[in-house]
């Protein structure tokens, strides 16, 4: 009995380790494993943003190196994944997520491609550093140009803003451009279509999206263009346009509106994100757009 007992306590004893064994091998993901599903799992775990830049930059699975780049939140690291590696898609999702404003400014003189540096001008909130740029001659003829076009938006559009301010209107709404300000916009550009048109050219500026939202509440034909300028806006290659974007165009519940968004659905690359807005403006005629 006693030999019986020493039997099934060892017996379990070792099926318990192996089962110990067996789990921790299961659980152990590796980040060069062959099979990409293995290695998003690795990403999801880890927390050696090194290794994960490293994946970042050389992983050939798309949801694998967008995975490990949005675990990195060292700037030094996501700027050597926007200078090393060979896929647009994650270099731009790196840009995305730099805070340093002296990094971007490097960043544009080194990286060539024309998206990487509207992202990363995009990004910059200091008028100063982009007016360095655009006066650097060591830059290239390309980055000076996209640099003194993204001064002007931001510095135009701040100084017409500012100058109806300082004459004591009414309040801006949590970034929304006050009807007031938007109307100096519009006049100063030659008001109505012309003056939306003029708007919607300063593309890369949060600041237009706001006044283009205020315009398309309006309605009428200025308002359907302002529409189509934020719906062009929604395949921004930079996510806190794209979100200024649906945010203003998910504000928005008349006809005219939704029927503009069901014309954009067209456009392949803007597919998703507008039926994303026509799901979040919730009235019978986008759910019955989307078929429901």
């Amino acid at each position: 009995m006693g030999a019986a007992l020493t039997r099934f306590s060892c017996g379990s004893e070792s099926s318990a380790k192996g089962r110990i064994a067996s789990m921790s091998l299961f659980g152990k993901h590796d980040l060069d494993s062959d099979d990409p599903r293995v290695r998003l799992e690795a990403v999801k775990e880890s927390t050696d943003e090194v290794a994960l830049t490293t994946v970042a930059i050389k992983d050939e699975w798309p949801r694998v190196r967008l995975a490990a780049v949005g675990r990195v939140r060292n700037d030094m690291l996501l700027a050597r994944v926007a200078r090393e590696a060979s896929e647009l898609d994650v270099r731009l999702s790196a840009v995305e997520r730099i805070a340093s404003q002296k990094l971007l400014g490097e960043l544009i003189r080194e990286v060539g491609n024309r998206e990487l540096i509207g992202v990363c001008l995009s990004r910059i909130t200091d008028l100063e550093v982009i007016q360095v740029i655009a006066e650097d001659t060591k830059c290239s003829p390309t980055v000076r140009k996209l640099a003194i076009e993204h001064f002007a938006d931001e510095g135009y559009l701040a100084e017409i803003v500012g100058a109806v301010h300082s004459g004591g209107d009414d309040e801006e709404d949590e970034g929304r451009k006050s009807d007031s300000a938007v109307d100096a916009l519009l006049s100063a550009h030659g008001g109505g279509i012309r003056g939306v048109r003029a708007i919607g050219r300063f593309r890369r500026s949060e600041k237009a999206l706001r006044a283009l939202g205020t315009i398309a509440r309006r309605g009428g034909e200025t308002g359907g263009l302002a529409v189509e300028y934020l719906c062009g806006a929604l395949g921004s290659p930079n996510a806190e346009l794209a979100t200024c974007a649906t945010e203003e165009l998910s504000g928005l519940g008349d006809a005219d509106v939704v029927a503009a968004l069901v014309r954009a659905l067209d456009n392949p690359a803007l597919r998703e994100p507008i039926r994303g807005v026509l799901g979040r403006i919730d009235t019978p005629e986008a759910r019955s757009a989307l078929g429901n």
